[in-house]
Protein backbone atom coordinates (compact mmCIF):
# COMPACT_ATOMS: atom_id res chain seq x y z
CA UNK A 1 0.00 0.00 0.00
CA UNK A 2 1.43 3.23 -0.95
CA UNK A 3 0.38 7.02 -0.76
CA UNK A 4 -0.62 8.70 -4.04
CA UNK A 5 0.88 12.24 -4.07
CA UNK A 6 -0.09 15.45 -6.78
CA UNK A 7 2.49 13.73 -9.75
CA UNK A 8 0.62 10.42 -9.34
CA UNK A 9 -3.05 12.23 -9.20
CA UNK A 10 -2.72 14.50 -12.04
CA UNK A 11 -3.03 11.24 -14.46
CA UNK A 12 -5.13 9.27 -11.91
CA UNK A 13 -8.02 11.75 -11.77
CA UNK A 14 -10.77 12.05 -13.96
CA UNK A 15 -12.50 15.79 -13.75
CA UNK A 16 -15.00 15.61 -16.54
CA UNK A 17 -18.93 15.94 -15.96
CA UNK A 18 -18.52 12.73 -17.26
CA UNK A 19 -16.75 9.43 -15.74
CA UNK A 20 -15.26 7.68 -18.81
CA UNK A 21 -12.70 5.97 -17.94
CA UNK A 22 -13.83 4.26 -14.99
CA UNK A 23 -10.33 2.64 -14.03
CA UNK A 24 -9.33 6.72 -13.04
CA UNK A 25 -10.43 8.29 -9.58
CA UNK A 26 -13.66 10.93 -10.32
CA UNK A 27 -13.37 13.76 -8.99
CA UNK A 28 -16.50 16.46 -10.20
CA UNK A 29 -16.75 19.27 -9.74
CA UNK A 30 -12.62 19.43 -9.48
CA UNK A 31 -10.28 22.47 -8.70
CA UNK A 32 -7.15 22.54 -9.40
CA UNK A 33 -6.00 24.51 -5.77
CA UNK A 34 -7.85 21.92 -4.21
CA UNK A 35 -5.01 19.58 -5.20
CA UNK A 36 -2.58 19.05 -1.79
CA UNK A 37 0.80 17.19 -2.43
CA UNK A 38 -0.70 13.88 -0.87
CA UNK A 39 -4.39 14.82 -1.31
CA UNK A 40 -7.39 16.82 -2.40
CA UNK A 41 -8.98 19.15 -0.35
CA UNK A 42 -13.03 17.80 -0.59
CA UNK A 43 -15.23 21.18 -0.58
CA UNK A 44 -18.46 22.10 1.78
CA UNK A 45 -21.52 21.11 -0.39
CA UNK A 46 -25.34 21.83 -0.40
CA UNK A 47 -26.58 20.22 2.15
CA UNK A 48 -26.40 19.94 6.23
CA UNK A 49 -27.83 18.47 9.36
CA UNK A 50 -26.75 19.54 12.83
CA UNK A 51 -27.34 17.96 16.39
CA UNK A 52 -28.80 20.51 17.51
CA UNK A 53 -31.48 20.95 14.74
CA UNK A 54 -34.04 19.04 13.27
CA UNK A 55 -34.27 18.08 9.54
CA UNK A 56 -31.52 18.48 6.68
CA UNK A 57 -30.72 22.09 5.44
CA UNK A 58 -29.44 23.47 1.98
CA UNK A 59 -27.45 26.12 1.41
CA UNK A 60 -25.84 27.98 -1.60
CA UNK A 61 -23.11 30.33 -2.91
CA UNK A 62 -22.90 32.80 -0.08
CA UNK A 63 -24.22 30.85 2.67
CA UNK A 64 -22.72 29.76 6.14
CA UNK A 65 -23.22 26.59 7.92
CA UNK A 66 -22.94 28.28 11.68
CA UNK A 67 -21.60 25.11 13.95
CA UNK A 68 -22.43 25.93 17.80
CA UNK A 69 -20.11 25.07 20.59
CA UNK A 70 -20.47 20.85 21.28
CA UNK A 71 -22.43 20.63 18.19
CA UNK A 72 -22.02 17.68 15.95
CA UNK A 73 -22.74 18.57 12.25
CA UNK A 74 -23.26 16.87 9.50
CA UNK A 75 -21.85 18.22 5.75
CA UNK A 76 -22.05 16.33 2.21
CA UNK A 77 -18.90 17.62 0.11
CA UNK A 78 -19.32 19.72 -2.75
CA UNK A 79 -17.27 16.83 -4.54
CA UNK A 80 -19.08 13.44 -6.27
CA UNK A 81 -15.93 11.19 -5.77
CA UNK A 82 -15.92 7.83 -8.05
CA UNK A 83 -13.11 5.56 -7.01
CA UNK A 84 -11.73 3.31 -9.78
CA UNK A 85 -13.90 0.27 -10.52
CA UNK A 86 -10.90 -1.80 -10.41
CA UNK A 87 -11.07 -1.27 -6.88
CA UNK A 88 -7.12 -0.73 -6.71
CA UNK A 89 -7.60 2.33 -4.66
CA UNK A 90 -8.72 3.30 -1.07
CA UNK A 91 -8.85 6.12 0.88
CA UNK A 92 -8.82 8.24 4.42
CA UNK A 93 -10.66 11.18 5.09
CA UNK A 94 -8.24 13.28 7.30
CA UNK A 95 -8.64 16.81 9.03
CA UNK A 96 -7.16 20.41 8.09
CA UNK A 97 -4.89 22.13 10.05
CA UNK A 98 -6.91 25.16 9.53
CA UNK A 99 -10.18 24.28 11.17
CA UNK A 100 -8.83 22.14 14.06
CA UNK A 101 -6.72 24.78 15.58
CA UNK A 102 -9.80 26.67 15.73
CA UNK A 103 -11.67 24.11 17.47
CA UNK A 104 -13.28 22.29 14.32
CA UNK A 105 -12.36 18.54 13.91
CA UNK A 106 -14.03 15.75 11.82
CA UNK A 107 -14.16 12.00 12.77
CA UNK A 108 -11.82 10.23 10.62
CA UNK A 109 -13.91 8.24 7.85
CA UNK A 110 -12.34 6.29 4.69
CA UNK A 111 -13.66 5.82 1.61
CA UNK A 112 -14.21 2.42 0.15
CA UNK A 113 -12.59 0.86 -3.48
CA UNK A 114 -16.32 1.27 -4.88
CA UNK A 115 -17.64 4.45 -3.79
CA UNK A 116 -19.34 6.52 -6.33
CA UNK A 117 -21.01 9.51 -5.24
CA UNK A 118 -21.07 12.73 -2.82
CA UNK A 119 -19.39 12.33 1.00
CA UNK A 120 -20.91 13.05 4.04
CA UNK A 121 -18.79 14.60 6.57
CA UNK A 122 -18.81 14.53 10.62
CA UNK A 123 -17.65 17.96 11.78
CA UNK A 124 -17.45 18.74 15.58
CA UNK A 125 -16.96 21.97 17.29
CA UNK A 126 -14.43 21.37 20.74
CA UNK A 127 -14.52 25.48 20.60
CA UNK A 128 -16.58 27.94 23.48
CA UNK A 129 -17.27 29.60 20.35
CA UNK A 130 -19.87 29.16 17.33
CA UNK A 131 -17.61 28.71 14.24
CA UNK A 132 -18.89 29.23 10.51
CA UNK A 133 -17.69 27.23 7.38
CA UNK A 134 -18.92 28.84 4.07
CA UNK A 135 -19.82 26.95 0.79
CA UNK A 136 -17.71 25.79 -1.01
CA UNK A 137 -14.85 26.02 1.26
CA UNK A 138 -12.29 23.62 1.70
CA UNK A 139 -13.13 21.72 5.41
CA UNK A 140 -10.93 18.20 4.69
CA UNK A 141 -8.37 16.53 2.85
CA UNK A 142 -9.11 12.94 1.13
CA UNK A 143 -5.92 10.76 0.98
CA UNK A 144 -5.55 8.07 -1.76
CA UNK A 145 -4.06 4.92 -1.36
CA UNK A 146 -3.16 1.76 -3.85
CA UNK A 147 -4.53 -0.93 -2.65
CA UNK A 148 -1.91 -4.48 -2.13
CA UNK A 149 -4.64 -6.32 -3.73
CA UNK A 150 -8.24 -5.04 -5.35
CA UNK A 151 -11.42 -5.42 -2.98
CA UNK A 152 -14.18 -7.97 -3.59
CA UNK A 153 -16.33 -7.17 -0.63
CA UNK A 154 -19.03 -4.22 -1.85
CA UNK A 155 -19.36 -1.28 0.35
CA UNK A 156 -23.31 -1.29 -0.05
CA UNK A 157 -23.55 2.05 0.90
CA UNK A 158 -25.39 4.88 -0.74
CA UNK A 159 -24.48 8.23 -2.07
CA UNK A 160 -24.18 10.83 0.40
CA UNK A 161 -25.17 8.08 3.35
CA UNK A 162 -28.84 9.45 3.34
CA UNK A 163 -29.29 6.81 5.22
CA UNK A 164 -27.99 8.23 8.32
CA UNK A 165 -28.46 12.23 7.35
CA UNK A 166 -32.15 11.64 6.88
CA UNK A 167 -33.44 8.69 8.87
CA UNK A 168 -30.45 7.71 12.08
CA UNK A 169 -29.49 11.46 12.19
CA UNK A 170 -32.96 12.30 12.67
CA UNK A 171 -33.53 10.38 15.61
CA UNK A 172 -30.60 11.42 17.13
CA UNK A 173 -31.14 15.56 16.69
CA UNK A 174 -34.37 14.60 18.15
CA UNK A 175 -32.63 12.79 21.43
CA UNK A 176 -30.34 15.46 21.66
CA UNK A 177 -33.24 18.35 21.39
CA UNK A 178 -35.27 16.44 24.38
CA UNK A 179 -31.80 16.64 26.71
CA UNK A 180 -31.27 20.76 25.72
CA UNK A 181 -35.07 20.55 26.64
CA UNK A 182 -34.53 19.31 29.88
CA UNK A 183 -30.77 21.11 30.93
CA UNK A 184 -32.86 24.31 30.02
CA UNK A 185 -35.67 23.46 32.87
CA UNK A 186 -32.73 22.72 35.44
CA UNK A 187 -31.89 25.83 36.53
CA UNK A 188 -35.70 27.68 36.49
CA UNK A 189 -36.66 24.71 38.04
CA UNK A 190 -33.90 25.10 41.01
CA UNK A 191 -35.78 29.04 41.48
CA UNK A 192 -39.04 27.69 41.18
CA UNK A 193 -38.68 25.40 44.40
CA UNK A 194 -36.06 27.72 46.44
CA UNK A 195 -38.43 30.64 45.80
CA UNK A 196 -41.49 28.26 46.55
CA UNK A 197 -40.17 26.81 50.01
CA UNK A 198 -39.26 30.49 51.19
CA UNK A 199 -42.85 31.50 50.88
CA UNK A 200 -44.13 28.89 51.96
CA UNK A 201 -41.95 29.03 55.20
CA UNK A 202 -41.75 32.86 55.75
CA UNK A 203 -44.62 34.49 53.92
CA UNK A 204 -43.42 37.79 52.09
CA UNK A 205 -41.06 38.53 54.02
CA UNK A 206 -37.45 38.89 53.77
CA UNK A 207 -36.62 35.32 54.20
CA UNK A 208 -38.50 34.51 50.92
CA UNK A 209 -36.57 37.09 49.33
CA UNK A 210 -33.18 35.40 50.37
CA UNK A 211 -34.46 32.47 49.72
CA UNK A 212 -35.28 32.76 45.67
CA UNK A 213 -31.98 35.07 45.88
CA UNK A 214 -30.09 32.03 46.80
CA UNK A 215 -31.61 30.19 44.03
CA UNK A 216 -31.36 32.15 41.36
CA UNK A 217 -27.23 31.37 42.98
CA UNK A 218 -27.35 27.92 42.20
CA UNK A 219 -29.07 28.29 39.09
CA UNK A 220 -26.75 29.91 37.79
CA UNK A 221 -23.71 27.06 39.10
CA UNK A 222 -25.95 24.74 37.56
CA UNK A 223 -25.96 26.29 34.43
CA UNK A 224 -22.29 26.15 34.71
CA UNK A 225 -21.78 22.66 35.65
CA UNK A 226 -24.67 21.70 32.57
CA UNK A 227 -22.87 23.43 30.02
CA UNK A 228 -19.69 20.79 30.61
CA UNK A 229 -22.10 18.18 30.10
Amino acid sequence: MSILTDTDLKTLICSDIEWKDRNKIHIYPFSGDCLTPVGYDLRIGNRYSSAFKRGSFEIKEGDQIAICPGDTTLITTLEKVGMPQNRTISALIVSKVSKVSKGLSHISTSIDPDWDGKLLIVIHNHSRETLNLNFAEPFCTVVFFENKSPSTKDCGKPPERSDILLKEWSDVTQKVQRKEWIKSLVPIGIIVIMGGSGYLVFGNQPGFIAMTAIGVGLSQIASLIIKKY
